[in-house]
């Protein structure tokens, strides 16, 4: 098996696992609460957006069992918004699908299975386009390029991109102490990850650029590891006044 297959396998058996025994926004793992800065992205777009003609309409890459989703749904559910939900995973969908009828916004939720890397998003048919943990599972440079090159293309004048993603990933087997580095399909230096979304969004007004050292406690494929990772924030609206 290569590495990006052992990588693939690896991570969907650990999500599959963790979304059986976790349940959304029940504190005490990472699908405790929504991320901060995509709800922030999002309250900035509506605050802008009352003579928005159009419905609002929000593409979630990666979307798992809804940690996002949902309270986007719940968020813009007055302006009649809709989210399109992608994920690789069937039985995460099937899981969002439940949790946005749990959380009463069953009718603004479509979920979709589909690899991101050959997901077609539809030209100009977003306003807000959420990509968390998601561009690292990609099988390479060129792929995460042409990934964001269908975000940007489909994204509505004056909307909004918001990635997120782990860069430097580093695992330390807790049993042993052993640092390796990280099991994932595409590993980029932090720098190397910033350098390739400047370029591809340098005609895009950039919002924000940032990244942390954040620390996970995982089991996978057996193992009690600290996922370890530099989290990079890259937020950018694009030019134009279509949106308002």
């Amino acid at each position: 098996m290569n590495t990006f297959k052992q990588a693939r396998t690896a991570e969907i058996e650990y999500h599959e696992q963790f979304y059986k025994q976790t349940e959304l926004f029940v504190p005490g793992t990472w699908l405790s609460k929504p991320v901060q800065v995509v709800l922030d992205c999002l309250e900035k777009l509506l605050e802008e957006n009352s003579q928005h003609g159009t419905a609002f309409r929000v593409l979630d890459l990666a979307c798992g069992v809804g940690r996002n989703s949902i309270p986007i749904a719940k968020r813009i559910r007055e302006q009649q918004g809709t989210v399109v939900g992608v994920d690789l995973i069937p039985s995460a969908i099937d899981k969002l699908l439940d949790n946005a009828e749990i959380y009463g916004v069953g009718g603004q939720i479509e979920g979709v299975v589909a690899d991101v890397e050959y997901y077609s998003i539809l030209p100009v048919s977003f306003d807000f386009i959420v990509s968390c943990s998601c561009l690292e599972h990609m099988s390479s440079e060129e792929a995460f390029r042409t990934v964001v090159g269908r975000m940007i293309e489909g994204t509505r004048a004056g909307g909004m991109n918001c990635i997120l993603l782990s860069t430097e990933i580093m695992e330390v087997d807790q049993a042993t102490g052993a640092s390796l580095a990280g099991v994932i399909e595409l590993n980029l230096r932090t720098d190397e990850a910033f350098g390739i979304l400047q370029e591809l969004y340098e005609d895009w007004d950039i919002q924000l650029e940032s990244h942390l050292s954040q620390s996970i406690q995982e089991h996978k494929e057996g193992r009690n590891i600290e996922f370890k990772s530099n989290w990079l924030t890259f937020v950018a609206r694009k030019k134009g006044t279509e949106f308002i």
